[in-house]
């Protein structure tokens, strides 16, 4: 979903941030507001949608197409078909037996208190009947995996899509939908009208709450305190997280401590069955902090790498020439003829080189079959264990300890005193 045809300060995309941190838009507010190539090729990829929405036709028509978006140029590839068909069949799947609108302008200046403040929602499904609205996400990015529950900006959008649709029909159940073809994801959650409204009463108390932050910014001593909340998910992407002085000031609090760490400090950090069980929550607080510091961290150092560039002053910092790139040949053709020139043989200028599984498959998705028969070849390792939050919906691993596994080789007498 991108924002409307009024640029809204308060945005359903930065409503994760905004609502849990009203001073952010203050701090936001002197940082140019730029776009990357990962995010236009996303605005890409949502116009190529809509066009195969709109025409009711597979985005395959489309290839070859160049579609530009800010200083970029995107051409529709194979690849970008066949992810954005897979988005396109679920919208149409959801939109059986309801009417369809694609790219919809809808109202959000009731919940921001921006006159005239619009988004524009990517697929908004009506079932006048069944009195369900349905509001369907596209998110052609391949990093952080997202869902539909609990998800300020679509439950945004969802609120706009039932201010525009209510006109029209009442609707009792609203379905969110976010897709991530890249991913291969596809998240549902399912609230009553009611709840939606409910949520809409906080994003507009959450809005008053930064036009306040705006109006009072140099006037009240407590202002940072009141309207400044660092956290992990809020300060991800927010342009001001480098100079934020609240975030400055946890990270002093998180990484310098009181004063020199002795060992005492570190007593928390073993098992709770070591010290006649001494310990405490300290690891599993200070692990909920380690997202936020690493972000920390790369924001200081693009934000002062953005500043060097723009030749300003850092004291302490200075640009310098970085490790040179590695060596490749400045014309193949030319390179090859020079080998050649200097008596090397084919099968010593040339590698051979299997294709990847990857590969083989985009060059027989049109035989099925024999891609079939290819695949029982192909072998992928399992993904390594790694840390992830007890709110993570994948199953946790159960793992026995070193010693456990020692106790029942004795047991059962596979280990001898």
């Amino acid at each position: 979903m991108g924002d409307g045809e009024y640029h809204a300060k308060l945005s359903p995309s930065g409503a994760h941030r905004w609502m849990a941190c009203p001073g952010s838009i203050v701090l936001e507010a002197s940082y140019p507001d730029k776009s990357s190539v990962y995010a236009d090729e996303g605005s890409a990829a949502h116009l190529l949608a809509s066009w195969a929405l709109r025409d009711r036709l597979d985005p395959s028509n489309y290839l070859g197409e160049t579609i530009r978006v800010g200083e970029n140029s995107f051409v529709v590839d194979a690849d970008m078909c066949d992810y954005v068909r897979s988005y396109t069949l679920l919208v149409r799947e959801y939109a059986e037996g309801g009417e369809l609108l694609v790219e919809q302008a809808v109202p959000i200046d009731h919940l921001t208190g921006e006159h005239g403040a619009t988004g524009t929602s990517d697929a908004i499904i009506m079932h006048a009947g069944a009195r369900r609205l349905t509001v369907v996400d596209l998110k052609y990015g391949m990093g952080v995996r997202v869902d539909a529950e609990d998800n300020p900006q679509l439950m945004m959008y969802a609120l706009g899509a039932y201010e525009y649709a209510s006109l029209l029909a009442d609707f009792d159940e609203i379905v969110m939908v976010i897709h991530m073809p890249r991913l291969n994801h596809v998240s549902e959650h399912v609230i009553s009208a009611h709840e939606l409204l409910q949520f809409g009463y906080v994003a507009a108390v959450k809005a008053t709450d930064v036009s306040t932050a705006i109006t009072h910014y140099d006037a009240l001593d407590t202002w940072e305190a009141d309207f400044l909340n660092p956290g992990e998910k809020q300060c991800r992407f927010c342009k001001a997280k480098a100079d934020c002085p609240a975030l400055r000031a946890e990270m002093a609090e998180i990484v310098g401590g009181s004063g020199v760490a002795t060992i005492d400090d570190f007593r928390d950090l073993v098992p709770l069955d070591m010290y006649d069980g001494v310990g405490d929550n300290y690891l599993s607080i200070a692990m909920s902090k380690v997202s936020l510091v690493e972000d920390w961290c790369k924001a200081v150092r693009a934000e002062v790498e953005r500043r060097l560039f723009e030749g300003k002053d850092v004291p302490g910092y200075k640009l310098v020439q970085g490790k040179r790139g590695n060596r490749k040949w400045a014309d193949e053709e030319d390179a090859a003829k020079a080998l050649k020139a200097a008596r090397l043989k084919d099968a010593d200028m040339y590698k051979k080189m299997l294709i990847s599984p990857t590969e083989a498959e985009k060059r027989l998705k049109g035989s099925p079959q024999q891609w079939a028969k290819v695949l029982a070849h192909v072998t992928q390792s399992e993904g390594k264990p790694s840390v992830a939050p007890a709110t993570d919906k994948r199953p946790a691993l159960a793992v026995s300890s070193v010693a456990d596994d020692f106790r029942d080789l004795v047991k059962t007498g596979k280990l001898e005193n």
